[in-house]
């Protein structure tokens, strides 16, 4: 009796997934989203077993979904308490008494992804602590724990100076982008001001933009251009007197002219006295040998995870990718060789199939990856105890934060949610995956837009009804 009990409950159960396969390709026929280019998979990740499968064996653009792949194979194979560390070398003695630097200063950078603005301050501020108060040699930046290609695979596909595509670099300062403030002036007529966080030496300000009257549509444009060696910042147009002033972030056009530029700058702020030049250079192997005059480590890895995820930072996702191949390989990191690394962790860890990873964001046209095989990803890092979750915590929350705070904010998903988004417009790419932690079970998921529907809203709210769609065939 007992044994004809488990059978028919496994034939209700099987029924149970037919019915919601049904019901979510019946809803996709409605809305015209069947067909290639949309890749659904749901799994119950208690039972191991897929309840929903669309085309889910279709390579397509995750965009920044890709995420999930970099943060997971960062946190397993660098590990939950990896820190980024940058070296300070000195060429010569250092005398304590007189403070004085004799020769250059090298700075040797670890792929740091949170050289902040503030951090940068601190930073300085320890160099003071430990007694320099001036440097007579040059101010040499060492980003050779990359290589020096500073544009990933598919950041070409853009020239905009917009802060999502900023240049990668092992040495990089505030996520290699300025923060640049604006505000209105007094009166009509007055100038808008303009100011840099960081300050960098060697940036320029040009500032054309007037303040207009207070109920007017101000049109405000900022800019970063490339000047031969130097970034120039320009702001044209304008701000109403009523307009709250705030901060545009843009790309920075150079790299260790930026770190070094506002590494001076800070020098200039906290009272210590630079007679040299700022130059690119590699630390000698005499020095290498030693011991640091002082190292500076960063937040642990988690903390960039959670960047990559809940607010999608493409910068945080390529400083891991490339951190991955010169920390495992003791040699320059690289996209091939980030790329590499990760895809044999792939293999390794038996995941299916081989997806197509250039870079660790998700920027541009330049990988692919299955649905099924997002969800064989989530599914994998549910059962891995050391570092799942820092992974979940990661995610964004659905309508509480990240880069879905806004939406399922009427859903009775909310809160129950936790996941990446892909957008990339101008491939009508739309993407979302992660976990449903809903009263019924746990569940992993991965819903991919290419090219369907009739925008990035319409794709939004269909990747929302879909997941409620299922949430209520299991109540």
């Amino acid at each position: 009796m007992f044994i004809v009990f488990l059978v028919a409950f496994k034939s209700v159960f099987s029924a149970d997934n037919v019915t919601i396969q049904k019901k979510i390709g019946d809803f996709l026929t409605e809305k015209k989203y069947n067909g290639s280019g949309i890749g659904i998979v749901i799994k119950d990740l208690q039972a191991d077993s897929c309840l929903v499968r669309i085309n889910e064996s279709e390579q397509l653009n995750p965009a920044s979904v890709s995420k999930l792949v970099t943060g997971a194979a960062a946190l397993e194979m660098l590990g939950t308490s990896f820190n980024f560390i940058t070296s300070v070398y000195l060429e010569n003695p250092f005398n304590r008494d007189s403070g004085v630097v004799k020769g250059n200063i090298y700075i040797r950078g670890g792929g740091d992804p949170g050289f902040t603005a503030e951090r940068l301050w601190l930073f300085v501020q320890h160099l003071y602590h430990n007694g320099i108060r001036r440097i007579d040699g040059n101010l040499v930046i060492d980003d050779s724990f990359f290589d020096n290609v500073c544009v990933g695979p598919g950041f070409d596909e853009d020239s905009t100076s917009r802060a999502y595509q900023p240049l990668i670099s092992a040495l990089s300062v505030s996520f290699n982008t300025l923060a640049v403030h604006v505000r209105p002036g007094n009166n009509a007529g007055s100038p808008v001001f303009a100011d840099l966080l960081p300050n960098v030496n060697g940036v320029s300000v040009s500032v054309t933009a007037v303040t207009i009257a207070a109920g007017k549509n101000g049109a405000l444009n900022v800019e970063t251009v490339s000047s031969g060696k130097k970034t120039s910042v320009v702001v044209s147009g304008s701000m109403a007197l009523d307009d709250e002033p705030k901060y545009v972030y843009r790309k920075i056009w150079q790299t260790w002219e930026m770190v070094g530029g506002a590494i001076v700058s800070q020098f200039d702020e906290n009272r210590i006295k630079f007679q040299g030049k700022v130059v690119s250079g590699i630390t000698p192997d005499n020095l290498l040998k030693k011991a640091p005059f002082y190292t500076f480590e960063s937040e642990p890895l988690p903390t960039f995870v959670n960047h990559m995820f809940k607010y999608s930072s493409n910068f945080a996702a390529e400083m891991l990718f490339k951190t991955i191949s010169s920390v495992l390989d003791s040699t320059q990191g690289s996209w091939p060789l980030g790329s590499s690394k990760i895809l044999s962790w792939w293999e390794q860890r038996k995941l299916p199939g081989t997806p197509v990873i250039k870079n660790g964001s998700g920027m541009g046209n330049s990988n692919r990856i299955s649905a099924n095989q997002i969800v064989a990803l989530l599914s994998y890092v549910w059962g891995q105890k050391t570092y799942m979750p820092e992974f979940v915590n990661a995610l964004s929350v659905s309508g509480v934060d990240g880069t879905i705070k806004s939406r399922f904010k009427k859903s009775p998903l909310k809160g129950l949610v936790r996941a990446k988004t892909g957008t990339l417009n101008s491939y009508r790419t739309s993407t979302l995956a992660g976990y449903m932690l809903i009263p019924q079970g746990d569940f992993a998921f991965a819903v991919f837009c290419n090219a369907v529907g009739n925008g990035q809203y319409d794709n939004w709210v269909v990747q929302e009804q879909i997941l409620e769609k299922f949430y209520s065939c299991l109540k």
